[in-house]
């Protein structure tokens, strides 16, 4: 699953990067203010001695210049184009985490995962209905045991389900980030809207009650040495 998302992440940004340097690519094209041909020209050279040939490419190069000027709008087309990626990256993953667990809880045979021993062997656990088996795959498969124990394989159970926990944790990690962004830019529009007048008002009021309770406090403790006195 980590080899697949880091195989989407890398093929999302050389699509970026291959779009990013073809918007940046312009034809230039223009008619030479020079008249005649090559033909007319050695036969009467003094006829184009007028013609200022050397500023056609100084106008050419400051065209060019402008061409490629970066401004505003193409820096905020490029970040919206990389905003789309990655959100567009994070909703397949999400698709496809759900739909992963989905499976697994559906499949009567889960695989709990194994171990590789070399030359083509491994140890899997496999999980087939309510029973545990612990299987060696080589040329051919054989049970090399099964988990009978209660404690053992709620334990085993216990792992996997934790694991695929974490894995969908860590899918969440953006959607709660985006949360508490969307939350803080509520609360900030909110109290921006409100005049500057009740924000102060509220923030004295805020001020007294912090004062009265620090004064009562002081009074309680003062009461309190008074009566061990």
């Amino acid at each position: 699953m980590k080899f697949f998302i880091l195989r989407v992440l890398l093929v999302s940004v050389l699509i970026f990067l291959f779009f990013a340097q073809m918007s940046g690519i312009t034809v230039i094209a223009e008619n030479s203010p020079i008249k005649g041909s090559v033909t007319e020209y050695m036969k009467n050279p003094e006829k184009f001695e007028g013609n200022d040939i050397e500023s056609v490419p100084n106008k050419t190069e400051s065209e060019r210049s402008n061409q490629l000027d970066i401004g505003i709008l193409d820096v905020l087309k490029m970040v919206a184009a990389l905003i789309f990626v990655i959100a567009l990256l994070y909703l397949i993953l999400r698709f496809i985490n759900k739909k992963s667990q989905s499976y697994q809880q559906n499949r009567v045979v889960q695989n709990f995962g194994g171990t590789p021993l070399g030359g083509n062997r491994s140890i899997q656990i496999v999980k087939v209905g309510s029973r545990l088996l612990v299987l060696g795959v080589g040329e051919d498969i054989r049970l090399l045991k099964e988990i009978t124990d209660d404690k053992e394989l709620e334990d085993y159970i216990r792992q996997y389900n934790e694991q695929h926990t974490q894995n969908s944790q860590h899918v969440d990690v953006i959607t709660k980030w985006l949360k508490r962004k969307k939350e803080g830019f509520t609360k900030l529009s909110a109290s921006s809207e409100q005049p500057f007048h009740l924000i102060l008002k509220g923030e004295l009021g805020e001020m007294r009650k912090n004062r009265k309770t620090v004064l009562d406090e002081l009074e309680l403790g003062k009461k309190g040495k008074n009566k061990d006195e």
